[in-house]
């Protein structure tokens, strides 16, 4: 063997030690992309993943302590872009593309900026690590430890919030291109009707309080028509007013401060009104027990400046006359 053919030894060596450490992303079966936001073309979804109903910190500045917890479905996706493209390019035609949806920035940071805030180390395994991933390869959150762009946005639509968290990493040795984990947020109810406040509670919490706040009426969005879900909530409101039949009491209706305050006051009466009328029709309770008021976003109980708060100050609330 030629000194030429022998020195060529080693480097095909390292060559297909580096090809057989790296791995080629396949398409998962069975998903798909989001509809708010897109792959990168000719990205592979290696991964995915769904929740119904979860809660997600969403950075707002590079104090991660002080990002804000949204809560809703949850989805995830762990592309992997095509070789050949850069890491800045992925993230800017993301950038691009955000803005281009109407999506409002809250938080965005690259490389160094990312390992002083943490996005990369920490944050990441919060937010990506214990999502429910299908497959079974390589977890998301180990292909975005190092050398990330990250960036946090928000979409409002019909008064409620939708958001995008996007981590962008370097090409690293398990792929050899640049890795994308993305996790969508959309604004969705619990399944209802799982708790309630019993008689035995709304009794003693009526004679220390004076009230009680009622989570167990469903309304959908924008709609002052009672949900099935509401019946075991009703039966237990109704329980508690036929035991005590000199017990009198205001159904006072709540909401958010989404939307407009005349607009907010109407809806609340009438959801106030139509437990009234539930009450009244279903159960047998004397109409004159009863008064509906609906006071809008007045008596908020938690800071209206995020979904979870928001969610808190949607209610209807027993109090006593």
């Amino acid at each position: 063997m030629s000194g030429r053919n022998r020195a060529a030894v080693p480097l095909l060596l390292a060559a297909a030690v580096a090809a057989h450490a790296q791995k080629a992303p396949t398409e998962l079966r069975g998903a798909s992309d989001h509809p708010l936001v897109s792959r990168y073309a000719g990205a592979v979804l290696q991964d995915a993943a769904q929740e119904n109903f979860a809660a997600l910190k969403v950075p707002v500045s590079a104090a991660l302590d002080q990002a804000q917890v949204v809560e809703g479905r949850v989805n995830g996706y762990f592309y992997i872009a095509p070789k050949g493209r850069s890491a800045l390019e992925v993230f800017r035609n993301y950038q691009a593309a955000l803005t281009q949806a109407g999506f409002t920035t809250l938080y965005t940071c690259e490389m160094a900026a990312c390992d002083k805030a943490g996005i990369k180390g920490r944050f990441a395994n919060e937010a990506v690590g214990p999502r429910k991933w299908q497959a079974q390869g390589v977890a998301p959150a180990g292909s975005i430890d190092r050398d990330v762009r990250f960036i946090s946005a928000k979409l409002g639509r019909a008064g409620q919030d939708s958001h995008v968290l996007l981590f962008v990493a370097e090409p690293n040795s398990i792929w050899g291109a640049p890795a994308v984990v993305q996790l969508v947020v959309e604004p969705a109810p619990m399944e209802g009707g799982q708790v309630l406040v019993n008689t035995d509670a709304l009794q003693k919490a009526l004679g220390a309080d004076g009230r009680v706040a009622l989570y167990g009426i469903y309304f959908d969005t924008g709609k002052a028509v009672l949900k099935p879900e509401s019946r075991p909530q009703l039966a237990e409101m109704a329980r508690l007013l036929q035991a005590q039949p000199s017990l009198k009491v205001h159904i006072v209706g709540h909401t958010d401060n989404q939307g407009t305050v005349p607009g907010n006051l109407t809806l609340s009466q009438q959801r106030a009104e139509a437990v009234v009328n539930a009450l009244v029709q279903e159960h047998h309770v004397d109409a004159r027990r009863l008064s509906a008021r609906g006071v809008a976003s007045f008596a908020p109980v938690a800071a209206n400046t995020a979904d979870a708060g928001r969610a808190k100050n949607r209610r209807v609330e027993l109090v006593a006359q």
